[in-house]
């Protein structure tokens, strides 16, 4: 059970590092800011 709680709280911090990459990209730093706490806090 535990294993399957870890490995979505890191699936879900991945999507949201890879969004906030993207969003890097196309320079709409608030959101960056944004996905990129939310990566740490998921």
């Amino acid at each position: 059970m535990v294993d399957k709680v870890v490995q979505n709280w890191l699936s879900l911090a991945e999507y949201d590092l890879a969004t906030a990459e993207a969003m890097l990209q196309t320079r709409r730093y608030l959101y960056v800011a944004f996905l990129s706490q939310q990566a740490r806090r998921s």
